[in-house]
């Protein structure tokens, strides 16, 4: 029992080490968050995508909830990638999984319990995010009747949401491997660069016309879209 605890308290210093520093919120000034501003009405369309959704956290809307998720989850791939030290490593990549999505974060207890500094995700999850998000576009450009706009770009935003799931997997995957056996850098640079794909996605190598998407894009096909009113 000695041991045990002795290898519980030094993953709660691992864990403490990791998420004292807050996560800088690098989309507080994006266009469809306020703040601490009024709520504006909203008269655009896929309300749910880009206004507010009722059970995001504090019902932000679903892109933006799936870019500051995967915002988290970058932030933390980076730490692991940096770190020299193997339990920060691991205890960054929970973070990433939480962030991801957070059924499958390792069940610390030193979290759970409250020792140590919450998950810096939002408990919502970029899985869940994107997969509402492709959800409410796919009816919305599929199944429904919109504006031209609507029908011109919700297709190219939906593309770029999928990109950001199929990463997203890739992510969840990797860091499960990596938490499972021993770390090798090549793998944590590797969790690194997909986590940044999240949001920023990558240019294809084959065709310079076919940009593998991710959010940020999704983000500036959608954008038209959304009209505010006072």
């Amino acid at each position: 029992m000695r041991t045990a605890g002795r290898a519980a308290a030094i993953i709660g210093l691992g864990l403490l080490g990791a998420c004292t520093r807050p996560v800088d919120d690098g989309l507080a000034v994006h266009s469809i968050y306020w703040g601490l501003e009024p709520m504006p009405t909203y008269e655009g369309e896929l309300p749910r995508v880009l206004f507010s959704a009722p059970d995001t956290p504090a019902n932000q809307g679903l892109l933006y909830t799936a870019m500051h998720e995967s915002e988290v989850a970058a932030q933390y791939a980076g730490r692991a990638a940096a770190s020299n030290d193997p339990l920060l490593a691991r205890s960054a990549l929970g973070e990433v999984l939480y962030a991801i999505d957070p059924d499958t974060a390792p069940p610390w207890e030193a979290k759970s319990a409250g020792i140590v500094a919450g998950w810096a995700g939002g408990g919502y999850g970029v899985r869940r995010a994107a997969g509402n998000m492709a959800t409410e576009l796919h009816e919305a450009t599929v199944e429904g009747e919109g504006s031209a706009v609507l029908a011109e770009n919700g297709p190219r935003a939906l593309s770029c949401t999928e990109n950001t799931l199929e990463r997203a997997e890739r992510v969840l995957a990797l860091s499960r491997e990596a938490l499972d056996g021993a770390l090798s850098q090549a793998l944590l640079e590797q969790i690194h660069g997909l986590a940044n794909e999240l949001n920023q996605g990558a240019v294809a190598a084959v065709e310079m016309d076919d940009p593998a998407c991710g959010l940020e894009e999704a983000e500036r096909y959608l954008d038209p879209l959304a009209t505010r009113g006072s």
